[in-house]
Parts: structure tokens; C-alpha cells; sequence
């Protein structure tokens, strides 16, 4: 499934390809065939300390942060490069991470054109903004507000959606004026090689701005880089509990952290709700990209009167969903990412049948000639409100459907049982009762019957386990920056 493409694998530091000091290579694996995509560099410590070095000396001594003109021809550039080689890194989503072929438009090509957002921004933001006079002890003050970059923004990406993960990261921090150093999921290293290729060969960004890092063990390169005290900001995507490390090791130095951390996403279908468009929606709004996705629709909270009519259409959809190979296009659950992955996912499924949950499709690992991380479509009926399979986060194709049976008040409380709050879901045929739902759950983002939030100008974040702080929109732009207030001397009135 693989083609015979050469992607590149070497660190990118202070605007050079190299391999890691220690001189060490890991494969990086196809999920769905287990051939070899490529090899990726085996970053150290030492590697990431350069990178950081690199960002630091690129922050304080090229124009990046202070010349928005240049900044902003720059990112044009990244912009119009990355377009040139989308294809490339669509295949590369494939092959690395199991990633359908249905779902790489999604994850590339709108994610490229949502740089235009950003790059925007750069022109319209109030860098500065005078707020006159202000009189106080006796001094009368003019005031004026400044936004300034951290300098060095720590990123580290998932392995779910690896490309669209790091062009956020990346568009994010150089927008904003900063240097960043990149650090990939050791399962899907080479697409933040093409992000570099194409700094490197179609923009004129200076050196060092951009940093990438791969390493096969996750734990020694991020702590090196989150403990690093040039690193003015730590932008992580991932699990809760490496979340809490990354914050535990941001305090010292009273750095700043934004965390997306997950998420076990309720949808709430509600007695009125249009079972069909409902059912198919939800179905699909769990499974794509194979039910890998951290704001997903993964937990269905369906009322006692239109339970029964949900689980024969979940029957319907989800045993008829389409799984297999990721190339082809009609396709929509693809391969585990790897093989302990999918143990988990089977272990999940198999303890919800043991303490009374039933299977209504799937439950079980998917074959394709012994190659590959399979599981099928899966619906999980009957699951108890506070069992572990309604709790936690699959991120597999494994939809949970939880029945309640009271008033929307029940519904709400329900869907908020849960210590994620990522996304919400809100199925009801009347506007206004959707609305009024959809205002109570505890989640960052929350979509209403067929309607989805994602969007470069709307902000993307997380209640409870699920993450501090925002990517997206205003607000996530003004996550890299620091303000600063500088007061002068006013003339007297």
C-alpha cells in the first residue's frame, strides 16, 4: 500500500537537514501492512538542545518577530509551498499514520488553506494599541498595550493527525512572530519533514525559526525540550497524563502552557431528533479517521423512547460501514495505529461485555491477510453511565451508547458525567430546545445536529481533563503572545 517514495527523515536544525548525534535510525511502519513507510532520525537530549539553541538565537537576533512584512511575505511562501506539495503529504498521512484517503482532504488540504486566516492576522492584529490618558497618584499616564512573541514555543504533536496537528503548530508560532521547535509522535515523524522541506527550499524564513525533532522514545526528547528553560511556550497535543508531566515541568519557570488533552464526547439524542440523519451523522462523526480523533462523537447518550430505534439503525450503519485499506477512497475506518493500540482497544470492548454491556456490531480485531492493526466498526449497547468503556477515551472505531430516560435535565447531566469536556453533540428536531442544551454542557466546542466546529477563525479548546487554553481563532492566535502595558508622561488636561 506503500509507494516507493523516499520521504525525508533527518532532523531540520537552524535550517539544515542532519542526522541525530547519536547516529541511530528507527523504522516508522505502515499500520495497515506493517511495511516500512521510511526511517526517521533518533533525537537525544544533545539534538534537542541544539534545536533549542537554534529557535533562541533565531528569536533574538533575526527580524522574524519585529518585521511583519517580511513575516508575512514569509508565510505566503510556507503557504503557497505547502500547496504545491499536498500530494505528497496526503500520501505520507496515509501511509504513516493509517489515515483514509477520504480523510486527507480534511486533514491537508483544508488545513494549508486555513493558513490564509493566520497569515491575515499578522496584518490586522493590534500589535500595539494606545488607551490615552489615566490619572492616578498624581501622575496623569498615557498607556499603551503591546503584544510581543514568548520568543521559543515547544510543540509537541500526536500521531493521529499528524500533518494537520503540526501546520497548526507551526502556522500558529510564526505567525505570531515566534521561533518554534517541533517534536512528532514517534509513530508519524517524516510529515514535519515536508513542512521543513518546504521552508527550506520555497521561503525565505530565516534559520532556526524552524526546528523539527523525531525520536522513537517520546519521553527523553519531550522532557528534554519541555524542561529546557529557553522555552518560553509549551504547546502540546495528546493524553491527559503526559499533559500534567508537560505542566508539572512548565512550572518551573512559570512558563506557559496550552494542552488539548482529549476527549470523550457526548451525543445527546433527544426523543425528537431526526433518528436517520441523527444515527447516520453520528455514526460517521465517530468513526472517521478511524475513531482516532480526540473531539469525536464516541459516547451516544440516546432517551429510553428512541433507544431501540437507534440501535437497529446503529446496526444498519455502523455494520455496513466500510473498513479496510486506507487507499481506497471508499474507505472510512481504517488500521490502529499500532499493535498495542489495538490491545487496548480490544481490552476496553472485551471488560464492557464482562461487566454487562452487549455488542451490537463489531467487538472484535479485523484480518487482512495477517498484515495490519485491525478492529472493526464497533457499537458498544447498554453501557452504564459510569462504567469504564463510557469513561474513558477508545480512540478506536468503537462507538458507546448510553440510555437515559428522564428530561433534558437528565440528558445535560448525563453528557456532563464524564471528567473530559472536549466536544458536544446535540441532536433535536427543535432549535431552540437544542440550543438550550447545547448552552448547558460542559465541553469547548459543541455542534448542533448536522453542523461541525472546526474552523481556522473559531476557537478549539477543553473543560476539565481536556486541556487549558485555545488553538484557533483570536484567541488561540493570542495564546502565543504576551502583552505587555507601557505607560508615559500625559500632558496635563
Amino acid at each position: 500500500m506503500t509507494a516507493s517514495v523516499e520521504y525525508e527523515g533527518r532532523l531540520f536544525i537552524n535550517g539544515d537537514f542532519r542526522e541525530a548525534a547519536s547516529g541511530r535510525r528507527y523504522d516508522v511502519v505502515n499500520p495497515a501492512d506493517e511495511s516500512i513507510v521510511g526511517t526517521a532520525a533518533d533525537a537525544g537530549p544533545e539534538d534537542v538542545a541544539d534545536a533549542v539553541e537554534a529557535a533562541h538565537n533565531a528569536a533574538q537576533s533575526s527580524r522574524w518577530a519585529t518585521d511583519r512584512d517580511f513575516r508575512s511575505k514569509c508565510m505566503a511562501q510556507l503557504q503557497a509551498g505547502l500547496r504545491k506539495e499536498a500530494s505528497t503529504a496526503r500520501a505520507l498521512a496515509t501511509a504513516e499514520a493509517g489515515t483514509p484517503t477520504t480523510a486527507t482532504m480534511t486533514h491537508v488540504d483544508a488545513q494549508i488553506e486555513d493558513m490564509s486566516f493566520f497569515n491575515g492576522l499578522i496584518e490586522t492584529w493590534p500589535w500595539e494599541e494606545d488607551l490615552g490618558p489615566y490619572e492616578l497618584l498624581g501622575m496623569r499616564s498615557n498607556r499603551r498595550v503591546r503584544y510581543e512573541s514568548y520568543g521559543v514555543v515547544g510543540a509537541i504533536s500526536p500521531w493521529n493527525a499528524p500533518f494537520m496537528t503540526n501546520i497548526w503548530k507551526v502556522g500558529h508560532s510564526l505567525a505570531t512572530g515566534n521561533a518554534v521547535v517541533l517534536k512528532s509522535a514517534p509513530d508519524t515523524p517524516l510529515s514535519a519533514g515536508v513542512i521543513a522541506k518546504v521552508a527550506q527550499e520555497f521561503t525565505d524564513i530565516p534559520a532556526g525559526i524552524i526546528n523539527t525533532i523525531s525520536s522513537a522514545d517520546k519521553a527523553i526528547a519531550g522532557e528534554a525540550l519541555t524542561t529546557d528553560p529557553r522555552v518560553g511556550l509549551l504547546h502540546f497535543t495528546g493524553s491527559p497524563g503526559v499533559g500534567q508531566r508537560i505542566a508539572q515541568n512548565a512550572a518551573v519557570g512559570i512558563r506557559h502552557v496550552v494542552l488539548e488533552l482529549g476527549g470523550k464526547s457526548a451525543n445527546i439524542i433527544l426523543p425528537d431528533a431526526n433518528l436517520d440523519m441523527a444515527v447516520m451523522l453520528g455514526s460517521m462523526m465517530c468513526m472517521q479517521n478511524s475513531g482516532q480523533g480526540c473531539a469525536l462523537a464516541t459516547r451516544m447518550v440516546v432517551h429510553t423512547d428512541v433507544y431501540d430505534d437507534v440501535l437497529a439503525r446503529l446496526e444498519a450503519v455502523v455494520g455496513g460501514m466500510p473498513w479496510g485499506d486506507p487507499t481506497d477512497p471508499a474507505t472510512v475506518v481504517g488500521p490502529i495505529i499500532r499493535a498495542e493500540q489495538l490491545t487496548r482497544i480490544e481490552g476496553l470492548v472485551d471488560r464492557a461485555v464482562s461487566d454487562g454491556a452487549r455488542v451490537i456490531v463489531g467487538g472484535k480485531r479485523g484480518d487482512r491477510g495477517g498484515k495490519g492493526f485491525w478492529y472493526l466498526p464497533t457499537v458498544v449497547a447498554d453501557a452504564d453511565e459510569n462504567s469504564e468503556i463510557a469513561k474513558t477515551e477508545v480512540f478506536g472505531p468503537v462507538l458507546t451508547v448510553v440510555k437515559y430516560s428522564g428530561n433534558d435535565d437528565e440528558a445535560v447531566r448525563v453528557a456532563n458525567n464524564s471528567d473530559y469536556g472536549l466536544s458536544g453533540y446535540v441532536q433535536s428536531g427543535d432549535p431552540d430546545r437544542a440550543w438550550a442544551v447545547a448552552n448547558r454542557l460542559k465541553a469547548g466546542t459543541v455542534n448542533i445536529n448536522n453542523s461541525f466546529y472546526l474552523s481556522p477563525d473559531s476557537p478549539f479548546g477543553g473543560y476539565g481533563i481536556s486541556g487549558v487554553g485555545v488553538e484557533h481563532g483570536r484567541d488561540g492566535f493570542r495564546e502565543y503572545l504576551q502583552v505587555k502595558t507601557i505607560a508615559s508622561p500625559a500632558p496635563s488636561e
